[in-house]
C-alpha cells in the first residue's frame, strides 16, 4: 500500500509540473471529451457525408480559463463520375468562448453532401470539453 501512495505522489507531482509547463490536452474529440489545461493547442475532426446533406454538431463545455474558438468549415468534394472539382471551403460558423462562459454549440449546418470539418483552437485554455458529431453509420 505505501508503494502505491508514493506512485500516486509521484504521478500527481508530475501532472502538476507538466501541466504548470506546459498545459495539457488529453482527450480525442468526437470520441472522448478533451481536458484542456493551459494549453494553446488545435484540435479538427472531420467527417464526410454521403447519404445526408447535414451535419448535427454538439459543442459544450466550461471554458475556466483562457479562449476556445470553434470553427465549422465545409467542402464540396470532387467528383470523378462528373468530372467536377472540388468546391473551395466554406466557414459555415465561427464562435469564440471566453473565461467564464459556457461553451454551448448545438446546431445543424446544412452545407449538401461533402466534407465538414469543425476546428477548435484553444488557447491558454483551461476546461473540460465534448463534441458530439455523427458517427460513420450515420453519414
Amino acid at each position: 500500500m505505501r508503494g502505491f501512495l508514493t506512485f500516486l505522489v509521484i504521478l500527481a507531482i508530475v501532472f502538476f509540473a507538466v501541466g504548470e509547463t506546459r498545459g495539457w490536452y488529453l482527450g480525442i474529440p468526437g470520441q472522448t471529451p478533451v481536458f484542456v489545461y493551459k494549453k494553446d493547442f488545435t484540435a479538427t475532426t472531420s467527417r464526410r457525408t454521403l447519404q445526408r446533406t447535414d451535419m448535427p454538431v454538439r459543442f459544450t463545455g466550461d471554458v475556466k480559463a483562457g479562449s476556445v474558438t470553434v470553427e465549422v468549415r465545409y467542402q464540396r468534394p470532387s467528383s470523378f463520375q462528373t468530372g467536377a472539382a472540388a468546391g473551395s471551403e466554406t466557414k459555415l460558423f465561427e464562435a469564440t468562448y471566453g473565461a467564464g462562459q459556457r461553451a454551448a454549440l448545438d446546431r445543424v449546418f446544412e452545407g449538401g453532401s461533402g466534407e465538414y470539418t469543425v476546428v477548435m483552437r484553444y488557447q491558454g485554455a483551461t476546461g473540460l470539453f465534448t463534441l458530439k458529431v455523427p458517427g460513420g453509420t450515420d453519414l
